[in-house]
């Protein structure tokens, strides 16, 4: 009965944000001391869909970004991750890809704006992506070590006594026992991307315009129905992730023998 009761109040811990959120996105007027908005309307999400406020331009806009970082940083991190699993020196190699966590990101941010600002990266996308993937390579990096098991290499190093070529052991042998986890990584660094606001609002001038900025943008402007939508925008594909990764994860632990029998 407790264990139902406490099941209850995290659901409704979970829920009811989101479903204020949505009230605010739709109500026509909702002010204090009033319990419920006044009145209901679709008017924001009539003009998300046809773009009339460049919402639309900036959902894609920061879509296109995450996607690209994540893409970059898996494919990076995948390799990477080999070799320091490797290397002999490995927990040196471990605290370094830590770093950029173990610093604030407002003061990884300044520190990068000095050189985005020679190299005349700063103010666009190239520049805010390839600051948001310093973030997104490390985290990949990290969480990708724990593939390389002795077994992994064991199944690499038959490989190769078949006649099997380096590329063909990476495509063949280590990307399909390694895409549950590989799934894991896209969404966690597609995250990183899409809710990063300090290093945007840094690297980006306030000229590269994304969700969290727009978020806070409205928000700071008293327009909080617009606030709220972006909100709702933003909360999706974490939602989305948490529907899937319980099944990806659940793949990522099994043996390698039965990963590359799938």
């Amino acid at each position: 009965m407790i264990q139902r009761m406490m099941a209850w109040m995290l659901a409704a811990c979970l829920v009811l944000p989101l479903l204020v959120l949505l009230l605010m996105s739709l109500a026509r007027h909702w002010s204090w001391p009033a319990l419920l908005p006044d009145g209901i309307e679709g008017r924001q999400w009539v003009a998300l869909v046809a773009d009339r406020t460049g919402l639309g331009v900036i959902v894609l806009r920061s879509a296109g970004m995450g996607l690209g970082v994540a893409a970059l940083a898996t494919v990076l991190g995948f390799v990477t991750s080999r070799s320091v699993a490797r290397h002999r020196r490995r927990g040196a190699l471990m605290t370094l890809l830590h770093v950029p966590f173990a610093v604030s990101p407002v003061v990884v941010g300044v520190s990068l704006l000095y050189l985005f600002l020679r190299l005349d990266l700063a103010g666009h996308v190239a520049g805010v992506m390839l600051a948001q993937l310093i973030f997104a390579y490390a985290y990949a990096a990290i969480l990708l070590s724990g593939f390389w098991t002795a077994r992994v290499q064991s199944l690499a190093d038959v490989a190769i006594t078949l006649g099997a070529d380096p590329p063909q052991v990476w495509r063949r042998v280590l990307a399909p026992m390694a895409r549950p986890l590989l799934g894991v990584c896209l969404f966690q660094t597609f995250l990183i991307s899409w809710f990063d606001y300090p290093i945007t609002l840094l690297i980006g001038e306030s000229r590269v315009a994304t969700l969290t900025v727009a978020l806070y943008q409205y928000f700071s402007s008293g327009d909080t129905r617009l606030a709220a939508t972006c909100g709702l925008v933003l909360l999706a594909p974490p939602l989305f992730v948490l529907a899937i990764q319980r099944r990806l994860l659940a793949a990522s632990i099994a043996t390698p023998w039965e990963a590359a029998g799938e």
